[in-house]
């Protein structure tokens, strides 16, 4: 099989997306503002109206970040079909979002793989490695894992990642269409339970968790430390690149001679909590309520939501005035 076998990215026009609970209809969104047709299936009760209200209140968001150029979401290129077959009948490309349950993806991505039998087929799986879901997929060659991160509608980064009977043109695909899509993808090269960037993620999740078992602080103070310590830098570089700095003239190598024995005590765990405790799930509960002051998860995501348009465009700006994009001087 040859890359030419497959569409070339900007001849997308027609994606059907299996699943439209908060994942697919980001996908969605985002589809839909890039001018491309989408063809959804659901089974769940509501979901069309949930749905389409998801996309106009993600619609202002996209508007802002320059993603869309309309005033308005195009609601007559979404269009809900009752079965997978229906909805990949005629589509350039298969989007897949169903619950992370694997016994469930493999019955939809079987259905997919027999109904598109030659379409790329991407799983938007937060956690199954892409061999474990190619199992049970006819032609698996053409299944990729392009995992968004929360909203997907909005948040860059993309993790691409091959299977084990993946066709490496099909990687390639994959980050090209991502990139094409306003997307920041990274190309996994192993697999693993989580993909990476949740291992990174939730190894600060199991400290802070730690941190609040230990009664180290309030809930609300590990949550600032992240917010006002760690955050703003995370905003514009990553956890190397931040380590490197700190070495000062000496870089990466000045810190690990300064303070590489530190280093290994701090990131040594205390303890690793047991999420299944019932005094720790208390705990967490609690800290939930007092890290939200009572107020609706709804809320939360509105202004999240509303907030993150600023903070990607100063990472936009940011990305064009790193050293790395400036003329030699």
């Amino acid at each position: 099989m040859t890359a030419s076998t497959y569409l070339p990215v900007s001849d997308i026009s027609r994606i059907a997306v299996i699943g439209m609970g908060s994942v697919g209809a980001g996908w969605s969104s985002l589809f839909l503002a890039r001018g491309l047709s989408v063809q959804a299936c659901d089974p769940a009760p509501g979901s069309q109206e949930r749905a389409r209200a998801f996309i106009d209140s993600a619609w202002p968001a996209l508007m802002e970040l320059g993603l869309t150029a309309s005033a308005t979401p195009p609601h007559e290129l979404l269009t809900f079909h009752a079965s997978v077959t229906e909805a990949v009948a005629g589509a350039d490309l298969v989007q897949e979002n169903v619950y992370e349950k694997p016994s469930l993806k493999a019955t939809v991505l079987r259905e997919i793989g027999e109904a598109a039998p030659s379409q790329i087929i991407m799983s938007s799986t937060g956690g199954i490695p892409p061999s474990d879901l190619q199992a049970d997929c006819p032609r698996p060659e053409r299944l990729v894992v392009v995992h968004p991160f929360n909203p997907p509608h909005l948040m860059p980064l993309v993790e691409v990642v091959g299977g084990q009977h993946t066709a490496p043109e099909v990687v390639d695909w994959a980050m090209d269409f991502s990139r094409w899509m306003g997307k920041v993808p990274i190309r996994l090269n192993a697999e693993a339970i989580g993909h990476m960037t949740n291992r990174l993620q939730f190894a600060l999740v199991r400290e802070a968790v730690a941190c609040l078992v230990d009664g180290m602080a309030s809930a609300q103070d590990i949550d600032a430390a992240v917010r006002y310590g760690l955050g703003p830098r995370w905003t514009l570089m990553g956890s190397l690149l931040t380590l490197h700095l700190a070495g000062g003239p000496g870089g990466m190598a000045g810190i690990l001679d300064h303070a590489g024995a530190a280093i290994e005590q701090w990131w040594t765990p205390r303890h690793q909590p047991n999420l299944s405790d019932p005094q720790v799930r208390d705990r967490l509960i609690q800290a939930a309520e007092q890290v939200s002051a009572g107020a609706a998860t709804q809320a939360w995501t509105t202004w999240r939501d509303e907030q993150l348009v600023s903070v990607l465009k100063l990472q936009q700006q940011g990305r064009l005035d790193e050293p790395t994009h400036k003329a030699p001087s």
